[in-house]
């Protein structure tokens, strides 16, 4: 965990972070996200292209076989949860959540589990496939918990900013 937050307890002293701050910092991670899709992808048609298998067809505009495959969409979800599930894992906070200064945590201020972050990445895409519905819960209970906070037994709190230091 980063060096603001030294101990569970001090983790459950942190206000809980609100909606927007979070759907925010999931837009930082999409972009991230993106990026890693185009290094994924540049490496899949290099090794296919490699093997003789690319098949495309630009004359028809037709990319269908290189990027419609079911290996290569699985490939994608992979590098998706591989990167979500490694930061929460690893740092408590994706990208995005260093931005906005947020961290996740399970309820008594450790890190998560394996089981806590495949809990979180299932239920938090439904989240927003219900029109957002699952984040604005938090707008309507007190600890602003939302679906895949309370599915994964999880929370995200908002760390204190940083004092600058002054100079002399």
């Amino acid at each position: 965990m980063p060096e603001t937050v030294n101990s569970p307890s001090q983790f459950n002293h942190l206000p809980r972070a609100g909606v927007m701050p979070r759907l925010v910092a999931l837009l930082y991670d999409l972009l991230i996200v993106a990026g890693l899709w185009m290094v994924y992808g540049f490496f899949a048609m290099l090794v296919v292209s490699a093997f003789g298998g690319l098949h495309c067809q630009p004359e028809l505009q037709d990319y269908t076989p290189c990027v419609g495959g079911l290996l290569y969409q699985l490939g994608l979800l992979l590098v998706t949860a591989g990167y979500f599930f490694w930061s929460w894992r690893a740092a408590g906070q994706t990208i995005g959540m260093r931005a906005w200064r947020l961290m996740v945590a399970n309820n008594n201020g450790m890190q998560l589990s394996w089981y806590q972050c495949v809990i979180r990445g299932l239920v938090g895409p439904l989240s927003l496939a219900c029109l957002g519905l699952g984040y604005f819960w938090g707008y309507f209970r007190e600890d602003r918990a939302s679906w895949h906070d309370l599915a994964s037994d999880s929370e995200v709190r908002q760390l204190p900013k940083k004092k600058k230091e002054k100079k002399r």
